[in-house]
């Protein structure tokens, strides 16, 4: 057997599942719990920890399974399909199984993508839900039959109620005419008869039928003759309701057993949320993870912790413990130091994986799978059986040695001791070397130095060890791999009382050799202790650094949001002032046209007002904030420095003190040349002047091209030609920027008299070529829009005309 009871009693399985079924709720999950054993097959392993992973994974994500217990139907659901009889109160407890298994159902259907073991394992009979209406119509929240179950039922019902109506009004004049010979002013049942208590010394007879008497005599229970016909048709109508109830009761139970197993299936699924949320529950307090079984016999355990110590609320040291196949774990130290702990730990282990239970292990340990889980740990001695200690193990060890071969795990605690010694450390070598040609993955607890040695000769054998502080004289429970322990026995003597003459006379007894063993032993382990703190320490001042580094992130991204949003908010006010500012340009350009100036006059103060709002809009307030933000979002394109012979009317150029592009407007002077800057013209120096490198730009840079839009004869009757005059180049400008411009640009050549216009956006993404689209389209001053046409530069323009 892969798990025997020994096994199951050494690893101290029982009180693991109790654990479980502690967390449980139904008194029926709480025994599946108790009787929860390892899967028999690698396949049923995985599939119980898929489980366990999802709704591990749901409680992570801050939700829980929509349950809170059912009842105990089983017994119900058994005499149903025995077509036994069932109470209205049984079949309350069914409709609220029914409740929570259809509650489970749609819950884990709605996120079966993500959760599909557990959808499986939770999935119930969606027909179930008719049959759950029909019990919500028959039965009331109290679990009673209800009056709308049938209506010959609430005809009878009310029968009753009319007739125990007039009894109790029968019963009100027979107390009222006989209250001088009443022991009380009451009426009660006695024998399913209503009687009043009358003296048993009554002077006045009162007729009727005695039905008792009190204990001590003086009391005696009279059903009022005037009452006892009504009595007689009170029972026979309470005879017709329960005839009529238990009809009732039959249909609903033979319509329960219509269903065939998709009753027993929905409790089933009940029961399983029970159990999965108790393995949560466990999970939570064991701080443990579900890990999938590897199918090659291997442990590799990372920070690991007995559940049971854990469980217990104990402080319980890590560790780290790694064993597989073929392979011979040596694990020696001193006593209750904790090698029994560490081998139970392996074990368990093995076996919480195969029964789908989560592990108190870190990320990234693996558990293979083992079968069978062979153990030897404590004490056999059977006077009974007649064994000794000694004889006892060695009975086990016979068993072990038939049934354990590749894939087996084999925890021997102390092996072969209760002897010589010498024959004992023998004896345990033989074993495990052929437990190790077996394939079987060993882990063995010991005291015997050939053993400790064996480590250091055969390649097959590991140690490890527990350590002893002797500063403290108490025992570290911090198990080293690959480094053999020293037993100190003497120092676990003198920890415990022994006489300190007694512990030095033993030390002086001891050869040697022993005494040179040990001490190398345990500056080894001191060592390895010194080395293990620095580590440590270097390990948790590296995530303070990571820390530091993640919180110096976070600081820096919310510096930058909050600079963002202030330059967005200060931008635009600004855009707004500047608006506002337009607005009184426009109020100013009335006014001065009222005044009847000259046309060159007029046009003259409109170059003026434009150029400070060109101004503005580049070297005050809102170049200085807005461009810097800008230049951060959009890196400046390549650029060099512009020759005299590069300047040719028309070249677009970019002038750094302005932080504007340009054009050229006539060929450079004297190493000046007049450049254009939007509305404004002005002359800097050609040193000044710097040119993009070129680059290819295809298709997929510019985007698609529109087709070009057709010549309209009725809504361009003015077919304008684009010059430098009437055309406002906004490419590389924010969006805001870009529309301050085109506002500027079209006051400008309304204020010139022009007819049209043209807006050099170029192609790029599209967003600012719909942007000024859309503004154009809905502007107060422009009739029409469209793309230019081919000639002109085509959907790279658009081409405005002006409302006059």
């Amino acid at each position: 057997m892969s798990f025997t009871e020994k096994t199951a009693h050494d690893l101290e399985w029982p009180q693991l599942v109790e654990h479980l079924a502690e967390r449980c709720v139904a008194t029926l999950a709480r025994q599946r719990a108790r009787a929860l054993r390892p899967a028999d097959t690698l396949d049923e392993a995985r599939a119980r920890t898929r489980r366990t992973a999802e709704v591990l994974t749901l409680w992570n994500a801050a939700e829980v399974l929509p349950y809170d217990g059912v009842a105990d139907v089983d017994d119900v659901l058994a005499r149903l399909g025995r077509e036994g009889e069932v109470t209205a109160y049984e079949l309350h407890n069914v409709r609220k199984m029914l409740v929570v298994a259809s509650g489970l159902r749609k819950f884990v259907n709605a996120r079966r993508a993500q959760y599909p073991a557990l959808a499986e394992a939770l999935e119930s009979d969606p027909g179930l839900d008719k049959l759950l209406g029909v019990l919500d119509h028959a039965l009331d929240p109290d679990g009673s039959l209800a009056d709308r179950a049938s209506s010959d039922l609430a005809n009878a019902r009310r029968r009753v109620h009319d007739v125990r109506a007039r009894v109790v009004q029968r019963l009100e004049e027979a107390l009222m005419r006989y209250a001088a010979v009443l022991q009380d002013r009451y009426y009660t049942l006695r024998d399913g008869r209503y009687v009043i208590p009358v003296r048993s010394d009554a002077h006045v007879p009162v007729p009727g039928i005695v039905h008792g008497s009190s204990a001590s005599g003086q009391t005696l229970f009279i059903e009022p003759r005037a009452v006892v016909v009504l009595g007689n048709q009170l029972k026979v109508a309470l005879a017709e309701v329960e005839r009529e109830e238990a009809r009732v009761l039959a249909e609903l139970a033979a319509r329960c057993r219509s269903y065939g197993e998709a009753l027993p299936g929905a409790h089933e699924a009940c029961l399983s949320a029970d159990l999965l949320a108790a393995i949560v529950r466990l999970a939570n307090d064991l701080r443990a993870v579900a890990i999938e079984p590897d199918p090659e016999p291997v442990l590799v355990l990372k920070r690991a912790r007995h559940p049971l110590l854990t469980l217990g609320g104990a402080p319980v040291v890590a560790n780290d413990l790694a064993l597989s196949g073929g392979q011979v774990l040596v694990i020696s130290g001193p006593n209750a130091g904790g090698k029994t702990v560490a081998l139970k730990t392996m074990g368990l282990f093995a076996m919480m994986v195969r029964a789908g239970l989560p592990v108190p292990l870190d990320e990234g340990s693996r558990v293979g799978w083992f079968d069978p889980v062979a153990c030897d740990v404590g004490d056999d001695q059977s006077l009974a059986r007649n064994l000794s200690t000694f004889s006892a193990h060695i009975s086990t060890l016979a068993s072990v040695l038939r049934d354990v071969g590749p894939g087996s795990l084999v925890l021997l605690d102390e092996l072969a001791t209760g002897t010589d010694p010498e024959e004992g450390a023998a004896l345990a070598a033989s074993v495990l070397e052929s437990l190790a040609g077996r394939g079987a993955a060993v882990a063995v607890t010991t005291h015997y130095e050939l053993l400790k040695t064996l480590g250091l000769r055969d390649p097959r054998f590991v140690n490890a060890s527990v350590g002893f502080d002797l500063g403290a004289m108490l025992p570290t429970f911090t198990v080293t791999m690959g480094i053999p322990g020293a037993s100190s026995a003497l120092a676990v003597a003198r920890r415990f009382g022994i006489a300190a003459a007694i512990v030095d006379r033993a030390q002086a007894l001891l050869p040697e050799h022993a005494g040179t063993r040990e001490d190398v032993l345990r500056r080894l382990q001191d060592e390895e202790r010194a080395a293990r703190v620095a580590r440590a320490a270097v390990e948790e001042e590296a995530r303070a650094i990571a820390r530091l580094r993640s919180e110096l992130e976070s600081e820096k991204h919310a510096l930058r949001t909050r600079e963002a949003a202030r330059l967005s908010k200060e931008g635009g006010e600004l855009q707004a002032l500047l608006r506002k500012a337009r607005e009184e340009l426009r109020e100013v350009q009335g006014r001065l046209r009222k005044k009847k100036l000259d046309e060159a006059e007029l046009r003259e103060a409109e170059k003026v007002m434009h150029g400070v709002g060109d101004a503005v809009s580049f070297q005050g307030a809102i170049g200085r904030g807005l461009e810097k933000a800008r230049q951060n979002a959009n890196p400046e394109p390549d650029r060099r420095s512009a020759r005299e012979e590069d300047l040719k009317p028309g070249t677009k150029a970019y002038v750094p003190r302005l932080k504007t592009a340009v054009d050229v407007l006539e060929a450079p002077v004297r190493g000046q040349v007049r450049v254009a800057a939007g509305a404004m013209k002005l002359t800097v120096a050609v040193e000044e002047v710097m040119l993009d490198k070129p680059a290819p730009r295809g298709e997929s840079e510019r985007g698609p091209t529109a087709p070009p839009v057709p010549y309209d004869a009725a809504g361009d009757a003015v077919r304008p030609t684009r010059t430098l005059d009437n055309t406002c180049d906004v490419r590389g400008l924010r969006v805001d920027d870009a529309l301050a411009m085109v506002d500027a640009f079209l006051d400008r050549v309304l204020g010139q008299g022009q007819t049209a216009g043209f807006v050099l956006h170029g192609h790029g993404t599209g967003a600012l070529k719909s942007a000024v689209r859309e503004h154009l389209k809905r502007s107060s001053y422009v009739t029409r829009a469209r793309a230019a046409d081919p000639e002109d530069g085509g959907d790279a323009f658009t081409v405005l005309w002006i409302r006059h």
